[in-house]
C-alpha cells in the first residue's frame, strides 16, 4: 500500500511539473547590433558574427542600428549576401534622429528584410565614387554605375520596394527623409526608438530565403546586444577609406625608402605591415589570409632580430605584426574559436621581449668578439686577416704548404720562397687558401 502511494505521489509530481512547464510562456529574444561609421570589411565581418549569434540563440530577429556616411560597395555586397543567407530576419534601423544611411548604407537598407528609420534621419545618395570621393570617369565609371544600379534594383525587387526610386538613389544621388522613404515604399517602419520599433514589428510577416515565412513576436522581447570583437573594432577604424589610403601611401613610401636606402630596417618593417593592413582594408586581401600573413611576418621578424643589429626594431615590428595577425587570423564570424587576450597578449609581449633580450646578448657578444679580434690582430676575411702563424710544411715550390694559424692548420701560399719554421702573417684569403708573407728575416750563412 505504501509503495502504491509513493508511485501515485511521484506520478502527480511529474505531471504537475510538466503542466507548469507547458504553461510557461516562451521568452522571445531580439538581438541588436550597431554599425556606426564607414561600411568596410570590419563591419561586414561584424554583421556575420551578429547573424550567427542570433541564429544560434533562436532569436526572433536581428536589428542593426545604422548610422553611416557610406563605404565600400564590395563590403555591402558581401553583407547583402550574408543577410540573404540568414535564418533570422534582419531589420536595418537608421537611428537616432540625425543619423543617415547614405551611399553604401542605402544599399544595405535595400538588402534588409525590413527597413526602419527614426524621424529626423535620412537615406540615399548612393552614386558610386572613388576612394577620394570623386566621380569615376570613362568606361570604368559607366561600368561601375550600371553594376551598382542593377544591384540596387535587384535588392528592391527582392524585398518588394520601389525599384525606380532605388535606381534614382544611385544614378541621381536622390536623398530622402524618413517620412519620404516610408511614403514612397523605400522602407516599411517609422519608429521613434527601440521600444516603439519592437511594438511595430510585432506580428509582421517576413519572407526569408527559399520563401520561408516567419511571424515576428518582438513586443516585450528580451534585448541582447552583439558587440564587435577587438579585431573587428581595429579593422573597422583602420578600414576607413581615408585611413586606408594613408596606410597604402605610407606603406609604398616606406618600401621605396628601404629599397633605395637598404639597412634602415624600420622603413621596411613599417611599410610591410602598413601595406598588408591597407590591402585588407580595401578587400584586396581576405581578412583571414591577411591575418595569416601578418602572423608569419611577425614570426620571421622575431627570428631575424638576434642576427641583425636593429636596436630592437625587428622585435617591436614583429610583436606588432604578431598581435595583429592573432587578432585577424581567426574570423569570429566563421568560427567559435577565440583566443583570450589573457593568452595572446602576454605571449606576444614575451616573444618580443625574448627576441629583444637575445638581440642585446648577441650584440654584446659581437662587440666582445670584435674587441678581442682587434687585440689579437685578427679580423677581415675569414677572421684571419693580420693573424701570425708558423709554416709547418712546404711543397717543392717552397711557395705553398701548410701553416699553423690561430691554432688551426691552413693551406697557405706566398709570393716568395719560404722555409719550414718561418713566421708568416696573413694578407688575404683566396678560396680556401690563405695568402701570407714572412715577417721576420732569416739570418744568412756565416
Amino acid at each position: 500500500m505504501k509503495k502504491q502511494n509513493v508511485l501515485l505521489f511521484l506520478s502527480l509530481t511529474f505531471f504537475s511539473l510538466f503542466a507548469v512547464s507547458a504553461q510557461t510562456p516562451q521568452i522571445n529574444k531580439v538581438y541588436f547590433a550597431e554599425i556606426r561609421g564607414t561600411i568596410n570589411p570590419g563591419s561586414s565581418g561584424y554583421l556575420k558574427t551578429a547573424i550567427r549569434t542570433a541564429e544560434e540563440n533562436k532569436a526572433q530577429a536581428l536589428i542593426v542600428e545604422l548610422d553611416t556616411p557610406g563605404g565600400l560597395v564590395s563590403s555591402v555586397k558581401e553583407m547583402a549576401q550574408t543577410i540573404d543567407m540568414s535564418r533570422v530576419p534582419v531589420i536595418v534601423y537608421v537611428a537616432p534622429a540625425g543619423a543617415s544611411a547614405t551611399s553604401a548604407g542605402a544599399l544595405l537598407m535595400l538588402a534588409s528584410h525590413v527597413g526602419a528609420m527614426a524621424p529626423g534621419s535620412h537615406i540615399g545618395a548612393a552614386h558610386p565614387v572613388d576612394s577620394s570621393g570623386k566621380d569615376i570617369e570613362g568606361a570604368m565609371g559607366e561600368k561601375v554605375l550600371n553594376d551598382t544600379v542593377a544591384f540596387a534594383r535587384g535588392l528592391a525587387e527582392l524585398r518588394g520596394r520601389n525599384q525606380a526610386l532605388a535606381e534614382a538613389v544611385v544614378t541621381k544621388s536622390r536623398s530622402l527623409t524618413s517620412q519620404e522613404a516610408i511614403d514612397r515604399y523605400f522602407i516599411e517602419v517609422l519608429a521613434q526608438d527601440r521600444t516603439e520599433l519592437l511594438k511595430k514589428l510585432e506580428g509582421r510577416k517576413v519572407v526569408l530565403r527559399k520563401g520561408e515565412e516567419k511571424i515576428l513576436h518582438t513586443d516585450g522581447a528580451e534585448i541582447y546586444t552583439v558587440s564587435m570583437s577587438l579585431g573587428q573594432q581595429m579593422l573597422h577604424y583602420l578600414a576607413n577609406p581615408n585611413i586606408a589610403t594613408l596606410l597604402m601611401a605610407l606603406g609604398m613610401l616606406c618600401i621605396y625608402v628601404e629599397i633605395t636606402s637598404p639597412g634602415i630596417h624600420v622603413a621596411g618593417i613599417v611599410g610591410s605591415i602598413a601595406l598588408l593592413v591597407a590591402f585588407m582594408s580595401f578587400q584586396m586581401l581576405p581578412i583571414r589570409m591577411g591575418g595569416f600573413l601578418l602572423l608569419i611576418l611577425g614570426v620571421v621578424l622575431l627570428l631575424i632580430e638576434p642576427f641583425v643589429v636593429s636596436f630592437g626594431a625587428f622585435a617591436i615590428g614583429g610583436t606588432i605584426s604578431f598581435i595583429l595577425g592573432v587578432l585577424w587570423v581567426i574570423d569570429p564570424s566563421e568560427s567559435q574559436l577565440k583566443i583570450s587576450p589573457a593568452i595572446w597578449l602576454p605571449t606576444a609581449l614575451a616573444l618580443g621581449a625574448g627576441a629583444a633580450l637575445i638581440a642585446v646578448v648577441a650584440a654584446r657578444l659581437r662587440r666582445i668578439s670584435q674587441r678581442v679580434l682587434a687585440q689579437m690582430g685578427g679580423g677581415g676575411v675569414s677572421g684571419l686577416l693580420g693573424y701570425v702563424g708558423k709554416i709547418e710544411a712546404l711543397d717543392d715550390t717552397q711557395r705553398s704548404g701548410k701553416a699553423l694559424i690561430r691554432g688551426e692548420i691552413w693551406n697557405v701560399i706566398a709570393h716568395s720562397p719560404l722555409q719550414v719554421g718561418d713566421v708568416v702573417q696573413v694578407e688575404k684569403a683566396e678560396g680556401m687558401k690563405i695568402c701570407v708573407k714572412p715577417i721576420e728575416i732569416r739570418p744568412g750563412p756565416k
